[in-house]
């Protein structure tokens, strides 16, 4: 199984909105995690309200703090925003999503659609990446099986 990793300061809003659209919208053969440098005590009610409304259920999710154990399995790293310390992650990815402590919950609305745009982005390139790599039928034949799964 392949790892992805979604890094914010708090992991309360924007990084598990980020790892619950992965989640909910890739195939198996990947998985999300999410974290903080600075982890919240809880979620961001907002976040959990804003993803409830379209099915996806973060009330089990709990920040939790970034690892060097994290880092080391993810074969891609996504930051959030400028706000988190790039020099701290070997070659990860920037999504400029700005915090949105103390705005609306339309303000969160709006950030769930646009990180599920990122995600899809996202998970197209890695299917784009994967169909590339395919050498072999059998290897045809798995990749064909988990785009038949998305």
């Amino acid at each position: 199984m392949k790892r992805i990793l979604f890094v914010d300061v708090r992991n309360a809003t924007r990084s598990q909105i980020a790892e619950a659209w992965f989640n909910h919208l890739a195939d198996a053969s990947w998985q999300a995690q999410s974290c903080g440098t600075m982890p919240a005590h809880a979620l961001d009610e907002r976040a959990v309200q804003v993803m409830a409304e379209v099915g996806v259920d973060l009330r089990a999710g709990t920040p939790k703090r970034v690892s060097q154990q994290a880092t080391a399995r993810a074969d891609i790293i996504v930051l959030m925003g400028k706000d988190i310390q790039p020099y701290a992650f070997n070659t990860a990815r920037i999504w400029e999503f700005q915090d949105l402590s103390g705005e609306s919950v339309e303000q969160v609305r709006f950030l769930r659609e646009r990180i599920r745009a990122r995600v899809q982005d996202l998970i197209a390139e890695i299917r784009l990446i994967e169909f590339e790599s395919v050498n072999t039928a059998s290897e045809w034949r798995a990749l064909m099986a988990c785009l038949a799964n998305a």
